[in-house]
């Protein structure tokens, strides 16, 4: 391969990697600020668990979503570096 792709590549996984990480954490910190208030305003566990799975359900979403169109501008530039490379 042509090492403009290969330098492509590696910058890409690096990406990835961190993205991951990122998005891992802050799934977690919010699922813990918002358990943090449910259980300050209730003071019951059920509570505090039903918050903080109800956020992590939509940061996991927005999560997906950012993901996908990620994938999509990745797979764009991919295209973009092989026509100029004509493969």
């Amino acid at each position: 391969m042509p090492l403009e792709l290969d330098l492509h590549l590696a910058d890409l996984k690096t990406k990835t990697k961190k993205r991951s990480t990122d998005e891992l954490w802050n799934t977690v910190i919010m699922s813990a600020i918002a358990a943090g208030p449910a259980y300050w305003a209730y003071q019951t566990v059920a509570h505090t668990v039903l918050f903080g799975f109800l956020t992590f359900v939509v940061v996991a979403m927005g999560n997906r979503i950012s993901g996908e169109l990620f994938q999509w501008r990745t797979k764009a530039e991919a295209n973009q570096l092989m026509d100029k490379l004509g493969m």
